[in-house]
């Protein structure tokens, strides 16, 4: 088996992920404007559109702009640290899945608070709980994302934060589970070899169990 048989590049998301759409629903009011910064293929902006937000994608893949255009989502191509915005022209900046990717993501979060007037919403991978998973022989899937170059546990995100912005919260979100027989106690072996199963779809009758970790992070800034 090759190395590129087992990490591999990242692509963006082609349908909007539910507990993300929660996300803004909680910050954001029907009718803001939003801006998708690093959007991809516009699937949370067209979500978000279907919504009742005005939401625009801001990406330099012209290859995903023709994709987020096709769901009739107004695209711009743009380098997120030199937006062509004015100040103030949003109410609301996703960075969803985005500064886990980019090496200069200082000067896209200053871009972002530039433009926005109420909110950032930023989401990354978690990497707070990796020892957790450790121990089962588990890792989380973005530690095998080629295009993966910043990796962030909760006090790391509340770090960078705090650099830029003086009103943030950083929370926790996603409790990663596993299903597995009910019938079975779990020791760490048995979940251990419960968990492989799982990988091969080879388990039987299911029921939830937590491994106590989160797998996303979700800051918010608030623009004063």
């Amino acid at each position: 088996m090759r190395r590129d048989e087992i990490y591999a590049l990242g692509y963006p998301a082609d349908e909007a992920y539910g507990p993300c759409i929660e996300f803004v629903s909680e910050y954001a009011d029907p009718g803001d404007e939003i801006l998708d910064l690093g959007g991809g293929e516009g699937a949370y902006s067209y979500e978000l559109n279907r919504r009742g937000f005005k939401c625009i994608n801001a990406d330099l893949n012209k290859k995903y702009l023709s994709k987020s255009r096709a769901r009739g989502v107004e695209s711009c191509a743009m380098d997120a640290r030199f937006l062509g915005f004015k100040d103030k022209s949003f109410d609301v900046v996703l960075l969803f899945e985005v500064i886990e990717h980019i090496p200069h993501y200082d000067e896209v979060l200053e871009e972002a608070y530039r433009v926005a007037r109420k909110h950032i919403l930023i989401t990354v991978p978690n990497c707070s709980d990796y020892r957790k998973l450790k121990e089962q022989r588990l890792t989380y899937d973005h530690f095998l994302g080629t295009d993966h170059v910043n990796f962030f546990a909760k006090e790391d995100l509340e770090a960078l934060l705090s650099k830029h912005f003086n009103n943030f919260r950083v929370k926790e979100g996603e409790p990663i589970v596993f299903k597995a027989d009910p019938a079975l106690i779990i020791s760490p072996l048995l979940r251990r070899t419960i968990c492989f199963l799982m990988r091969q779809n080879l388990t039987g009758p299911k029921v939830r169990f937590g491994l106590g970790v989160n797998y996303r992070l979700y800051g918010i800034v608030d623009v004063v």
